[in-house]
């Protein structure tokens, strides 16, 4: 984890494509899905009327080392790609900067609006939230 993950959120925008670009998200599933990969590996993975240049695929994957979302390697002429987090632990940094970000407008506005979509998206959730609350504030 040797650089800073660098990404933008964006609300108006669903699952990964929140924080990554169409193309991006592609990649990152593909490398999640089969680890290391060459920009060939990426490209032959993807649906022939997708319809994606291989130097498009290059450019993004070198953009995408840029913001630390990928490490590479040169083994004889090809460059193989790597996420630099697993999908958890990238899910987790992003899930946290965006709470963070969404706290600095109003902690509570996004603690109510969290509470409520929770909620309603499963209402066991509001039990389990409840429990690690209170043992939050028994450890203080």
């Amino acid at each position: 984890m040797n650089k800073q993950l660098k990404f933008n959120f964006n609300p108006f925008k669903e699952g990964l494509n929140h924080v990554l670009g169409t193309l991006e998200k592609d990649i990152m599933e593909v490398v999640w899905r089969r680890g290391e990969s060459s920009v060939k590996d990426i490209l032959n993975t993807f649906p022939a009327n997708k319809n994606i240049s291989y130097s498009a695929v290059i450019t993004v994957t070198n953009r995408m080392t840029k913001k630390g979302l990928l490490k590479k390697r040169k083994m004889g002429k090809a460059y193989y790609y790597k996420p630099a987090y697993t999908k958890e632990q990238f899910f987790e940094i992003v899930s946290k900067k965006v709470v963070e970000g969404v706290s600095k407008f109003s902690l509570k506005s996004a603690m109510v609006h969290f509470v409520d979509y929770m909620s309603q998206a499963d209402p066991e959730k509001i039990e389990y939230f409840s429990k690690l609350i209170e043992s939050k504030r028994q450890r203080q």
